[in-house]
């Protein structure tokens, strides 16, 4: 990255640092948090990475420039999370052993939430179908019928002909690849 690459994306999100502020409420981080300045650097620094790494003309391409940063500097702050072991507090996953607690579920609801943006509504959109393409077939049933008709396990597990424990298995099985592609 030159010089003049690093203090063009510094001066872009210096006029208008709405993008890291939008990325730290999507993930529901307050501004009474502790940390809260220190997650706003790690972002300023996400974008000025993501700036250099993008594939188009910064220049030319401002809306689609911020989405990629948008995005980019969300994954970046979701592995902050997870390196410092607050990962499960923010994203909802929860311990194996709360039947009840349907966490990432819930997660994925407020996601697909129609008060979203069009630029988080992409994002968001994006994430379901690798966590989808991840899955077998039956936990996109589930999926299908969590994200889409909204149906409680119990429901689910109705329709998947299983009882209500291997219903849990399959969403922590769901939970586990969604880790795993949140920190992709």
């Amino acid at each position: 990255m030159t010089q003049e690459q690093i203090q063009a994306a510094f001066t872009l999100i210096s006029q208008d640092d709405t993008l890291i502020h939008g990325v730290l409420k999507a993930l529901n981080v307050s501004r009474k948090r502790s940390n809260y300045d220190d997650l706003y650097q790690e972002g300023l620094l996400a974008f000025v990475d993501a700036y250099q790494h993008f594939p188009g003309n910064p220049e030319t391409e401002h809306h689609a420039l911020m989405v990629y940063c948008f995005q980019a500097v969300k994954w970046t702050l979701l592995m902050s999370f997870r390196q410092t072991n607050q990962y499960n507090q923010h994203i909802g996953f929860v311990d194996q052993q709360d039947d009840n607690n349907d966490a990432v579920l819930d997660y994925l609801d407020q996601i697909s939430s129609p008060v979203s943006s069009a630029e988080a509504n992409l994002l968001h959109q994006e994430c379901f179908e690798q966590l989808y393409q991840a899955c077998t077939p039956r936990e996109q049933r589930f999926l299908v019928l969590r994200y889409f008709y909204n149906a409680e396990l119990k429901e689910i597990a109705a329709d998947l002909n299983v009882t209500r424990r291997t219903a849990n298995n399959i969403k922590f099985k769901i939970q586990k690849k969604f880790s795993a592609v949140l920190i992709e």
